[in-house]
């Protein structure tokens, strides 16, 4: 019997702890039209989940698309994405993302996992570059 009272206090307690995980990420500090090297290259974004998981706590998981609206060959694209603390402006974590070559017109999906906090709101900031 003690057991299923321990059993059922665990379940509770992950639940409490996991409810701060259905907040929602945004998408802020992105210029529209950043210029690399001649091309513009625009970041959306395009999905978003939250989940939680025993080994890492909450984890935002972000699709962004990038698009070159440029006239030429955008080469050695990399996005850095930021998952931002809303209220402090801290970055929270942060990747960098490989893309390669963009045509003129093309795009490309990328999905990315952020760790955070469960009781914090957050927004992302994308920010492709040439490397």
């Amino acid at each position: 019997m003690f057991l299923a009272w321990v059993l059922v206090a665990i379940v509770l307690g992950a639940t409490v702890l996991c409810a701060g995980c259905l907040s929602s990420v945004t998408m802020t500090g992105q210029v529209a039209g950043e210029t690399v090297s001649g091309a513009t290259i625009n970041v959306n974004l395009i999905g978003q989940d939250t989940d939680w998981t025993l080994s890492r706590g909450c984890v935002w998981t972000v699709t962004l698309q990038v698009y070159n609206a440029g006239m030429v060959d955008e080469k050695n694209v990399n996005l850095h994405v930021e998952l931002v603390n809303a209220d402090t402006g801290a970055v929270r974590d942060s990747r960098t993302v490989f893309l390669g070559t963009i045509a003129p017109g093309s795009e490309k999906t990328v999905t990315v996992e952020l760790d955070g906090d469960c009781i914090e709101e957050y927004t992302v900031r994308a920010t492709p570059s040439k490397g």
